[in-house]
């Protein structure tokens, strides 16, 4: 079993930025690819690490790992397919052309069976052609397993290619469904692993590549609410009161009941409710709730032709972030912004999902902390892109370096022309100390702002511009006449317009400009050249 999912998982992954590039609706549980890859990975991870002593045992242990895993709402139908499959092959001996077209089969009607409202035009139909093409195929003599899985294949393009005739917000968009699209990609894959060969394309199979890529919008009418997904462990209570409620308080529901573990995933305005209703059945792990309308309203900002999460060119640039301010000045110089950084320090897993999403060749990483700087440079041995690390270690410092980010130049001059630009920074940083301290003969009180200066401490006092004044002054001694201050959540306004007055006043020439960021923990960041 392990074998035939590692094909399946190689040719998803191999995928998976295009088909998260098909994906037409603007919510951040979006990425289908990402999604359905994440819950072949988890059955990867149960089927490759143990033995088991009945292909029963080995099934029943897959499609569990695939509903633990699973994220979205296509990665929860692709972990009832894998479970209605592996219900199939848990009772056959061997792996023949009529045991796949019943897997296939199976995987049909668990899918189905897991929806009230099951839609076509989606991955449901897809797997559903290919069910009906390995049976045809059958009828027809074909009793190699190679040819079957052949034939499904590439009857499941061809389903891919209709999608948009069965659903209009595709039609409307001019894209296929990406679900169904990663669907046909894994059984590309099986074929490619049973064959040794790939499938066959024609002009009418690579078109699902070619049609145009869009965005649609909310509908302005109803906001878009909170994506919840959760896991409910030693349940207990009546299933279909549970199923039923669900289904009242929410849209794009999936329940699916395994055992004493019940997978949610939710479309919901108040997701408290939902994760307290569930509470009161079981234990809750996987506790997972996005803001979808903050999402279409971020999607609704970019102009025609753009994306926020997908490279055009062959060099793309994905920085940590903390702060709205921050993000949206990353994101306007062309940075793909991941949000982590003191206090929240995201992981090498979550920069490697993040640059392979982006579709570029080479990817610049900029850690912007200097404890993400380690993280960071793990990310190459994650992906099969190339990665190059320009070692930032404060968010300030990752907006100037961006300044020397050309998304079209060569990725080499490109990453040592935003070295260079670093190597010349001076950074300061002015944040509140959490405890008293004394450090290099300096007495430093609990709750007094102190500054850092190259990662220095070199001042502190009662105040924000007392701390600033005393780092731009040692900037400005060092021959510093441009400072760049990025002011955080808890300085106003007019507080900075103050603050950058006086540092202009303390010399002829001096110039300030000031950036919101809007970044927690550190009231002011500044950099200098």
């Amino acid at each position: 079993m392990a074998f035939f999912v590692a094909a399946a998982h190689a040719a998803l992954k191999a995928e998976v930025t295009r088909i998260n590039a098909l994906n037409v609706y603007p919510v951040p549980d979006g990425d289908t690819g990402t999604n359905m890859l994440l819950t072949l990975e988890s059955v990867l991870k149960e089927t490759s690490s143990k033995d088991y002593e009945t292909p029963e045992e080995a099934g029943k242990a897959g499609a569990r790992a695939a509903l633990m895993g699973a994220r979205g709402n296509s990665g929860v139908i692709l972990s009832q397919m894998i479970r209605g499959a592996s219900e199939v092959l848990s009772e056959r001996a061997s792996l023949t052309a009529e045991t796949f077209a019943d897997a296939l089969e199976g995987a049909r009607k668990r899918a189905y069976s897991s929806l009230r409202e099951p839609v076509e035009g989606t991955m449901l139909t897809v797997v559903k052609d290919a069910a009906r093409a390995a049976r045809e195929a059958l009828e027809e003599g074909s009793l190699d397993l190679a040819s079957v899985v052949r034939a499904t294949a590439r009857e499941a393009h061809a389903s891919v290619r209709r999608t948009p005739e069965l659903l209009g917000v595709l039609r409307d968009a001019g894209v296929v469904d990406a679900g169904g699209l990663g669907v046909a990609v894994i059984l590309d894959g099986l074929y490619r692993c049973i064959s040794g060969e790939e499938i066959e394309t024609d002009e009418e199979v690579s078109e699902a590549d070619t049609l145009h890529l869009g965005v649609i919008s909310g509908s302005g009418e109803e906001a878009w609410g909170y994506c919840t997904e959760f896991i409910v462990t030693g349940f207990g209570g009546d299933v279909e009161e549970f199923v039923g409620h669900i289904h009242d308080i929410g849209k794009s529901v999936l329940v699916v009941p395994d055992d004493d573990v019940v997978k949610v995933h939710l479309h919901t305005q108040d997701p408290g409710d939902a994760i307290s209703y569930a509470g009161g059945f079981g234990r809750l792990t996987g506790v997972k709730v996005d803001d979808m309308e903050a999402q279409v309203q971020v999607r609704s900002k970019v102009g025609p032709g753009e994306r926020n999460h997908v490279v055009t060119g062959s060099l793309g640039v994905v920085v940590a972030s903390r702060g709205e301010g921050s993000r949206e000045l990353f994101e306007s110089m062309g940075a793909i912004v991941i949000e982590g950084g003191q206090g929240a320090n995201p992981s090498a897993a979550d920069f490697a999902r993040v640059v392979e999403e982006t579709g570029a060749d080479v990817v610049i990483l900029l850690p912007n902390n200097k404890n993400i700087v380690p993280t960071v440079e793990q990310v190459g041995e994650l992906v099969e892109q190339e990665v190059l690390v320009v070692r930032t270690t404060s968010i300030a410092a990752g907006l100037a370096a961006m300044v020397g980010f050309d998304a079209e130049g060569d990725a080499e001059d490109v990453a040592a022309e935003m070295d260079e630009i670093v190597a010349a920074l001076q950074t300061a940083e002015v944040t509140r100390a959490v405890r008293e301290a004394n450090i290099e003969d300096r007495k430093v009180a609990e709750g007094d702002y102190i500054g850092l200066l190259d990662g220095e401490l070199v001042a502190s006092g009662e105040s924000v511009g007392e701390v600033a004044f005393e780092l731009s002054r040692r900037m400005i001694d060092d021959g510093a006449d441009l400072l760049m201050l990025l002011w955080g959540e808890d300085l106003g306004h007019e507080e900075v317009g103050e603050i950058s007055r006086a540092i202009e006043s303390m010399g002829d020439g001096v110039e300030v400009e000031a950036r919101y960021g809007g970044q927690p923990l550190y009231p002011l960041q500044m950099v200098a050249e």
